[in-house]
């Protein structure tokens, strides 16, 4: 009976124990599959971190160009800002109120007018007038002034002669003239020219000439409508009973002359 038992109890004692090689299989699939997980999360987590890196990068180029874009704007907005502010200096300093000695100009014997002398032509001065009969404006500088009591003799050396084509070659030339105002001599001037018959002279006598300082300032009377914009007021003392223009003066930058220029050559 004893023994039946005992071999009963063994019996069941194998029957349930547990498939030793099915659960070493099991636990290690388990394992296997763990590893194959984490594997997958570190896989995916690197996945993620270099999406992140891209979308960081992304953005700090992005913020790089925002900024680099607003640094270049404010600087040229700055150089903008300048430039604008230089030129209204410009323009500024351009309208004060001058006297006629506070420009730089050569020294000069000659009079600007002489009591005796009356200018000739009686043709009301405008400036389409003067450009209607212009042939030639020359830049001269005045070498010789030989007064009468109705006009001036004068040599006159050409810095330069323009043409309505271009420039033209001349060295000295010698006029007579009777302009509102005496060229003075060492003084320079630009004026308007005619031609005929290889002489040349003054285009339009009653028109007061374009004078222009050591520092390149053009002094003019306010009829010449196309230096007008950006010019100053220069005070000037009446120098005698014939001088109606003292009061008319002004003076501007000698770059204004493109403008007289250009609209010449359209007429």
């Amino acid at each position: 009976m004893a023994k039946n038992i005992k071999f009963l109890y063994k019996k069941h004692i194998s029957d349930t124990a547990p498939d030793m090689e099915k659960l070493w299989d099991r636990i290690e699939g388990q394992l296997e599959n763990k590893t194959d997980k984490d594997q997958t999360q570190i896989k995916v987590s690197r996945r993620n971190y270099r999406k992140f890196a891209a979308v960081a990068a992304s953005l700090v180029l992005i913020i790089g160009g925002v900024s680099l874009y607003a640094d270049i704007r404010s600087e040229s907005d700055s150089v903008s800002k300048h430039s604008v502010e230089t030129a209204d200096k410009a323009r500024l300093e351009n309208r004060e109120e001058k006297t006629y000695e506070q420009l730089s100009f050569s020294h000069t014997d000659t009079k600007a007018y002489e009591d005796s002398y009356i200018p000739k032509g009686d043709d009301y001065f405008t400036e389409d007038s003067v450009l209607e009969d212009t042939d030639f404006f020359a830049d001269v500088t005045v070498l010789s002034a030989r007064l009468d009591s109705d006009s001036a003799h004068y040599t006159l050396r050409i810095n330069s002669l323009v043409s309505k084509t271009g420039e033209e070659s001349k060295t000295n030339i010698t006029i007579e003239s009777s302009t509102p105002y005496i060229m003075q001599e060492n003084r320079e001037y630009f004026i308007p020219l005619r031609k005929e018959n290889s002489t040349y002279s003054m285009a339009f006598e009653n028109a007061p000439q374009i004078e222009i300082s050591l520092d390149g300032d053009i002094v003019f009377q306010n009829g010449w409508k196309s230096l007008d914009d950006d010019s100053g007021i220069l005070k000037d003392s009446q120098k005698s009973k014939n001088d109606y223009f003292y009061d008319r003066m002004r003076y501007s930058s000698k770059n204004d002359l493109q403008d007289l220029l250009a609209k010449w050559r359209t007429m």
